[in-house]
């Protein structure tokens, strides 16, 4: 099970404020400390982790148990943040243990995506873009790569026995 550890060693007594994450250039949400030093969002470490397993910044290695057990800098944002998050509508998506709900930033960022009623919107989420399309209620990420070739005979049968398995 996910174990968070506050790490208040370099400021016993005052909170840190104005964190910037040097992965989606933003103020820090729930800052994380590597062994390192670097100081990111937890979800932008997370998607490092899951990538490159070393921080973007000096490349040292991440610990493998990072995640499960991240060292938190506890600061003033955080708790602003949660103080306003009850209010409005919440946005949630569907991981493999369940729903989940975005963080307040990306909340909102989607939430006036929605309200202009555009058909899809590209965010950041954990260090990687995704896409979110409001029409079809679903997300993928945007770097799906994608094949170019000539339609002949043998690629048609390819795709036609492509579609029947899927």
């Amino acid at each position: 099970m996910a174990e968070a550890r506050f790490n208040d060693e370099s400021q016993p007594t005052k909170l840190k404020d104005d964190l910037e994450c040097a992965v989606c250039l933003q103020p820090c949400i729930h800052p994380a400390q590597l062994p390192c030093g670097h100081i990111f969002c937890f979800l932008c470490v997370k998607g490092i982790a899951n990538q490159s397993k070393k921080c973007a910044m000096c490349r040292k290695e991440i610990p493998r148990d990072f995640i499960d057990q991240p060292h938190l800098v506890p600061n003033n944002t955080n708790a602003e943040q949660t103080k306003t998050y009850d209010e409005g509508y919440q946005w949630f998506y569907e991981g493999r243990n369940g729903w989940w709900q975005y963080d307040q930033r990306a909340n909102e960022e989607i939430e006036q995506m929605y309200k202009l009623n555009q058909n899809s919107h590209e965010i950041l989420i954990c260090g990687q873009l995704y896409v979110i399309d409001f029409e079809n209620k679903f997300q993928f990420p945007k770097n799906i790569l994608l094949e170019r070739d000539l339609l002949n005979e043998k690629n048609l049968r390819m795709f036609k026995l492509k579609v029947l398995l899927v």
